[in-house]
Parts: C-alpha cells; sequence; structure tokens
C-alpha cells in the first residue's frame, strides 16, 4: 500500500505540474493512474475531476466527485465541483441542492456562495442572487469571491458606479491571487464599458488577458485538405438517423446563445447547450479510419446522450435538440456521417464585433484562442474559410443567420430559423426572454430582454486600441464608416 500511495504522490505532481500548463491531456492521463494506486484518495479525486469539468467532461466528473462526497461528505470543494458537473448536464436543480449542502457545511465557504450567485443571475433571478449575499453580511473578512460575487449582482442591477468602487477596492487587497486578480478586472472591463469609459474598459480587458497561456488557432487549410468529397464519400452513413439534432455553428459571441434560445422557446425543442460529445469523438481516432461501426456506435451513443438529457423520441414530445458546441467548424464533417438529415445554423456577425466581444469575456481555458487579438484575428478567418468548405462539400442543409438581421427584424428571421429546424412556428418564440431557464453562457443577462440593436457596430468605440485585430481579420473587417454603439449591452454569445 505504501509503494502505491508513493507512486500515486508522483503521477499526482506530474498532473498538476501539466495543468498548471493547461496540458489537460496529460493531466487527465496522471491523475487517472494517480487514483488506480489510491483509489480512496478524495484529493486525487477532486484534481481529476477539475480536469474532466475543464475538458468538457461532466458526467465523468459527477460520477467520480459523486464517489468523492460519498468517502467525505463534508468536503464543500467537492461539492462545488459536484454541483458544476451538474449544471454541465443542465441538471440545474440537483445543482442548487449540492451548493445547499456545501453551504450546510460551511456557510462561509465562497466558491460555493459565489456558484450560488452566478447561478441566479444566469437564471434570471437577481433579487434571489442578492439575497443570498444579504445572508451572508460582513464582507471584510469573508472570502474574496463574496464581493466579487457582489460586483456581479451590481452589475445585473446596472449599479455600475457601485460596482466600479467595490471591483477596485478587491484588485486592491493584499493578498488577492493572479486568478481573482484577473477576474475582477473582467468585471471593471465591463462596467467602465457600461459608463462610457472606453480606455479604462480596454485597458482592464487587456490585463484580464494578459495573465493568461495564449492558445492556438485552427489551421483551416490542414483540414480542408483533409476533408475532402472523396475522404467523406469513403466515411459511410449511420445506419440509425436521428432527425433531431439541430446545430449551431459560429464563433463565440456571434448569436449562438441567442438563436438558441429562441428556438428553445418552442415546445417541440430542447436546447443541451454546448455539448462536446462529438468534438470528443472525433478526437478518439483519425477521420480517415472511420468505418461504418465507428459512425453507427458514434451516432447511438449520442442518441443515447440525447434519450438522457430530454427524453426519448418514444417519451417525449421533443422532436428537436438544440446543439450550440464551440468549434463546430471542426466537427461537422463527421456530423455529416452521423446524422446526414441534421439541420445546420451558421451564426454570423459583424466580424470586428464578435471577435473584440470574445476578448471581452473571461472563457477560462474554454476558448483560450481569445486572449490575444490577433490570434482573434487568425481564428475568424480560419472559422469562415472552414464554413465556407462545408457549404461547398457537405450535403447538410446549412442556414447562415446575420445577427444583425435578426436583432433588426425579428419576427421574420425567426420564422426563418424555424422552419430550417423544420417545424410549425410558434409565437412563444418571440417572446424568448420570458424563459426562466439557466443559461449558463456570458450572454445569460442578456438574453433575457427583449432584441434591441445597440451593440451593432459596438466596436468603433475601440477603435484606436483594436489595430492588430482589423488587421489579421484582412478582408472580413469591414471599416466603413458607419455611427458607434451607444451602450453596451448584447445579446452576444
Amino acid at each position: 500500500m505504501a509503494k502505491s500511495r508513493q507512486k500515486a504522490a508522483k503521477y499526482f505532481l506530474k498532473g498538476t505540474q501539466a495543468m498548471k500548463v493547461e496540458n489537460f491531456g496529460i493531466a487527465k492521463t496522471m491523475f487517472t493512474k494517480a487514483l488506480e494506486q489510491d483509489k480512496d484518495n478524495t484529493d486525487i479525486m477532486v484534481r481529476l475531476s477539475q480536469v474532466l469539468l475543464a475538458t468538457g467532461h461532466a458526467a465523468q466528473a459527477s460520477v467520480v466527485l459523486k464517489r468523492c462526497v460519498k468517502r467525505k461528505p463534508n468536503n464543500p470543494d467537492a461539492l462545488l465541483l459536484l454541483s458544476q458537473a451538474q449544471l454541465g448536464l443542465n441538471e440545474i436543480e440537483e445543482m442548487r441542492r449540492t451548493l445547499d449542502k456545501a453551504l450546510g457545511w460551511d456557510p462561509t465557504h465562497g466558491p460555493s456562495i459565489h456558484a450560488q450567485v452566478v447561478g441566479y443571475i444566469n437564471s434570471g433571478q437577481i433579487d434571489a442572487a442578492q439575497e443570498v449575499l444579504d445572508r451572508v453580511g460582513d464582507d471584510s473578512k469573508s472570502h474574496v469571491l463574496v464581493p466579487m460575487s457582489r460586483v456581479k449582482v451590481l452589475r445585473a442591477q446596472k449599479s455600475f458606479a457601485k460596482g466600479i468602487d467595490l471591483a477596485n477596492e478587491i484588485v486592491a487587497r493584499d493578498g488577492i491571487s493572479d486568478r481573482h486578480k484577473r477576474s475582477v478586472r473582467f468585471e471593471l472591463g465591463h462596467l467602465y464599458d457600461a459608463v462610457g469609459e472606453y480606455e479604462n474598459a480596454f485597458r482592464m480587458f487587456q490585463l484580464g488577458n494578459a495573465g493568461h497561456i495564449q492558445g492556438k488557432t485552427l489551421h483551416a487549410e490542414s483540414m480542408i485538405a483533409m476533408w475532402t468529397p472523396e475522404m467523406l464519400a469513403n466515411i459511410p452513413l449511420a445506419n440509425d438517423s436521428d432527425e433531431r439534432p439541430v446545430f449551431i455553428a459560429g464563433m463565440p459571441r456571434s448569436g449562438t446563445t441567442l438563436t438558441e434560445r429562441i428556438l428553445d422557446a418552442h415546445p417541440s425543442v430542447a436546447g443541451i447547450g454546448e455539448c462536446p460529445l462529438i468534438a470528443h469523438q472525433l478526437g478518439r481516432m483519425t477521420a480517415t479510419s472511420l468505418g461504418g461501426s465507428q459512425i453507427d456506435a458514434y451516432a447511438q451513443e449520442y442518441i443515447d446522450m440525447l434519450d438522457e438529457r430530454v427524453g426519448s423520441i418514444a417519451e417525449s414530445a421533443i422532436t428537436r435538440v438544440i446543439d450550440k458546441h464551440m468549434g463546430a467548424e471542426r466537427t461537422l464533417g463527421i456530423i455529416s456521417r452521423m446524422f446526414p438529415n441534421a439541420k445546420v445554423i451558421h451564426c454570423l456577425r459583424d466580424p470586428i464585433d464578435s471577435c473584440l466581444s470574445s476578448y471581452f469575456q473571461n472563457f477560462g481555458t474554454n476558448v483560450s484562442y481569445s486572449r490575444d487579438l490577433s490570434s482573434l484575428g487568425k481564428m475568424y478567418v480560419a472559422h469562415r474559410k472552414m464554413m465556407d468548405h462545408w457549404y461547398d462539400v457537405l450535403d447538410l442543409e446549412i442556414l447562415p443567420s446575420s445577427y444583425e438581421a435578426l436583432v433588426a427584424d425579428p419576427e421574420p428571421q425567426s420564422r426563418k430559423l424555424v422552419a430550417h429546424a423544420g417545424l410549425e412556428f410558434d409565437e412563444r418564440c418571440l417572446r424568448f426572454h420570458e424563459s426562466d431557464g439557466h443559461v449558463s453562457t456570458a450572454s445569460s443577462v442578456q438574453v433575457r430582454s427583449p432584441m434591441y440593436q445597440s451593440s451593432k457596430q459596438r466596436w468603433r468605440n475601440y477603435e484606436p486600441f483594436i489595430g492588430e485585430l482589423i488587421e489579421h481579420l484582412g478582408e472580413y473587417a469591414d471599416t466603413e464608416s458607419t455611427s458607434p454603439s451607444t451602450t453596451s449591452q448584447e445579446h452576444g454569445a
């Protein structure tokens, strides 16, 4: 046993080192090996679940964390992570009960308080978020995430000046970690933006992004060279073609969440958010190695996931399921073989607005290229090249959808989206903002408002600072003179 624990400690150290540099593949392998050597070690379970959550494996993380909580029920950190896994699985009530348990063990646990507040904000329950903080009391002795939660509530309440004052107090605190300081600076950026202090806002977003590792962008030419019509023809179509999937493709902050919410308001539609399953399937083996058995197995695995999330076709009134996983420009090739009857909606927005809005979001590890303006420009170009290729070579029905057109004239554009999904129109799709469902993207507050056009040409407020973005966007950067936005609100993601 001692020898096993010694091996586990070595694997744990290697996993921790890999995690620090965001090499999550190696980190997952190391923590898995560590747990094999020391199967009841809750610290290893927590670290492994952190990696699983960072890479989109919420279901696997949930299994590990339930085992961890069974071993150590009074561990608020494990309960917090379990709540995040439940959020990833859209188990919102379970998430709230788990957070209540965490705070039952430790009412001062800052991360759980923060998660609870954010959860209520993302469900449009700002008063409930405020009540959580009212119960906490004095911030001066509390975890830094408590006043950070207060800043989020103040922004949601549009108390921007108070939010700015509190956020600046937090940044000036002694002993605040770099990670928390970055998060506060993103909040400050949004608050300064809301009051029109664009230079201060941009400086905060720069500082927030500067502390992150810069990510890689898609190499579209290599993918296009691989996914030829001939290669696609050599991959068999799945035998059991489920017609429920509707995939939303688009750069972050291009209107994907808005589109999902419009469709999700239809009684025959359910959204499953940013589901990473197909991206993980594509990574299991090279595309050129895919045969009929693998495609059938992948399709069935996805169908099983849909059945688990929204009910089977026989049991549920849901006939369309919206999947808006990020990076869909990488997966449409395999999607066309798994679900040849699937519908695709390609969300498009002013490239500069879309990229700049991504730069303004603290995506964590999910969108690593968003941390650098030149990388964002390169990624946008790669995305468009890849999508142009799919328009040319796939038999899938892909509907381009302009964000600007959608917010300018919502009803005909919404009707077009619903018709593309193969459904009769329902008036509730025009009242999507009245839904009380949970939204776990950066657009959680915005998509609870009726549509507005105020975010068009928002980038003009930041034109002096974004030369490198415009340069790398090249022909996609339309800099023809128009009036800048006068307000920061947007439906974006």
